[in-house]
């Protein structure tokens, strides 16, 4: 005979993990937690928070950027072969802080691939060029901002949520600087603006990801980079886009971290028994 002090249950659940939480117990936990957290620790938070937004300013300035160049290119201020070499040399030097260890196997077969996508851009670009002759200008320059707003929502800040689509976000970036390319005044202006949006949209941000988790540091000093170039940039071409731009710096970098923090308060997260159970990394790696 078995005994009633010790059942046979595989999984039991107390009636009180189930229990509902009323408005004024949200409200009292809610006010416990932000009590408990010390205005020290708020700084702190916050500060980090700014730094990690470096991410999304970088970003933004780099579609700023592009959209100099672009506008340097159409007026000619600017030679393609000068664009090139300073692409050429900005890849060699991204390729030897990306590739610690370089043998020559690797710099063939890089070389090979190089070779493949100068050839193909070379023939591609006379027919981009003649691509959207028949598009207005005003409908071309409206779908690229268009294009560059969806790559700059879609783009990969280093969140794992549903709204992150890399291809997507690739794809329209690239779209949207194809079109722009159509608009310049020969087929080399062209292939001078895809190769740097190759450049600036798909090998730039892998070094930038690896330079951010290798040193923290340089990667806020990236950031400060990117901001006073578009700054200096902007000066010479338009007072009104440099301040508009300086202030949506100021926005995203500075008062959304304050506004995500203060939103904290209303998070809560109620777990209880029903919950599935997670293993520790820590406990991982001692049984590993």
């Amino acid at each position: 005979m078995v005994s009633v002090k010790y059942q046979k249950v595989l999984y039991d659940v107390s009636p009180h993990d189930f229990k509902i939480l009323d408005d004024d117990h949200v409200y009292k936990m809610s006010s416990e937690i932000n009590h408990s957290i010390s205005s020290s620790s708020y700084r702190h938070i916050y500060w980090s928070t700014v730094a990690e937004s470096g991410l999304i300013t970088q970003q933004v300035s780099l579609v700023i950027l592009f959209t100099i160049l672009f506008v340097h290119l159409d007026t000619n201020n600017l030679q393609p072969i000068n664009i090139l070499i300073i692409n050429a040399l900005i890849g060699l030097i991204g390729l030897f802080l990306y590739r610690q260890h370089i043998s020559l196997k690797l710099l063939q077969e890089n070389f090979k691939t190089l070779s493949i996508f100068l050839l193909f851009g070379s023939l591609v670009s006379p027919v981009v060029f003649t691509l959207t002759k028949t598009i207005s200008t005003d409908t071309i320059y409206a779908m690229s901002t268009l294009m560059m707003l969806t790559h700059l929502i879609f783009y990969d800040y280093g969140s794992e949520t549903a709204m992150v689509q890399k291809a997507l976000s690739f794809s329209v970036a690239l779209f949207s600087s194809v079109c722009l390319a159509s608009r310049l005044s020969t087929s080399f202006h062209t292939f001078c603006l895809v190769t740097s949006a190759v450049l600036v949209f798909a090998l730039w941000p892998e070094l930038r990801k690896y330079i951010k988790k290798s040193s923290f540091e340089i990667f806020s000093v990236l950031t400060i980079v990117h901001i006073l170039g578009c700054i200096i940039l902007l000066f010479h071409l338009s007072m009104l886009h440099m301040i508009l731009y300086a202030l949506a710096i100021l926005f995203l970098t500075f008062l959304c971290p304050l506004w995500l923090i203060s939103l904290q308060k209303y998070k809560i997260s109620i777990r209880g028994a029903w919950e599935e159970a997670v293993v520790p990394e820590q406990t991982k790696d001692k049984f590993e």
